[in-house]
């Protein structure tokens, strides 16, 4: 009965717990008392990886020589492809002009169709969908509707703003050059222009690089407010390839 007491005994028990909160030394020394750090302490620094230098934007090229002077008389145009980009040179009123050479609506060949007149604004009329596009902004003229003495009739011709994209063009001792306006086959939102889309496409481009001669002499047209229809020539099988 002793034996029994001294085993459930509390100083029996209070031994046990004791030796239960003792740390067992480790066969490698003591165990190292860990400290909190102090309140005011720094945190550790962290080391990170330096970022990456900037990649330095690609420089554009320089003008690119288009042809001779005597190439491109007055009311004829080059085509030419410049760093994959397919641009229509004209010559309009002793004055040079540069556009992309396909359509932005549909990939139709711009650079090959005839020049319209747009209340006084020189205009080339895609072939395809008779577009009229100015050739030296770029802006896509469309020409309203007024309801009149009980009857539909042409309004003014108005702009739904840049569509193509222009280029600079000029001379120089005899020769021709154009800047692109941008060397990007992607740009960014802010420098997009609806031509960009098919700027690049050899389908569509080669279309006007392979016209005929014929296609690229001028072919000038009036377009007011009188309603005066395009000619439809490619159309009808002159240049359509």
């Amino acid at each position: 009965m002793k034996l029994f007491k001294s085993l459930f005994s509390s100083s029996g028990c209070d031994e046990a717990k004791a030796q239960a909160t003792t740390p067992t030394p480790s066969i490698h020394g003591p165990v190292p008392k860990v400290e909190p750090p102090p309140a005011n302490a720094e945190p550790a620094a962290t080391s990170e990886p330096a970022p990456a230098p900037e990649a330095e934007p690609k420089p554009a090229p320089g003008p690119t020589y288009i042809g001779e002077s005597v190439t491109c008389p007055e009311g004829g145009r080059l085509q030419a492809k410049i760093e994959g980009r397919y641009v229509t040179v004209l010559r309009l009123d002793g004055k040079l002009a540069c556009i992309d050479a396909i359509c932005f609506h549909a990939g139709g060949p711009l650079g090959i169709g005839d020049i319209e007149e747009v209340n006084g604004r020189k205009c080339i009329l895609c072939p395809w969908h008779y577009y009229k596009i100015d050739v030296e902004t770029g802006d896509k003229y469309y020409q309203t509707m007024e309801f009149k003495e009980g009857k539909m009739q042409a309004g003014e011709w108005k702009s739904n703003g840049v569509r193509q994209r222009t280029h600079k063009a000029w001379e120089e001792d005899g020769k021709i050059y154009v800047q692109l306006s941008t060397y990007e086959r992607r740009p960014s939102h802010a420098d997009y222009v609806e031509s960009d889309g098919y700027a690049f496409d050899e389908k569509c481009g080669d279309r006007c690089l392979n016209a005929p001669p014929s296609a690229n002499k001028l072919k000038v047209h009036s377009a007011g407010a009188d309603g005066r229809k395009p000619s439809g020539q490619v159309l009808r099988g002159q240049y359509h390839t």
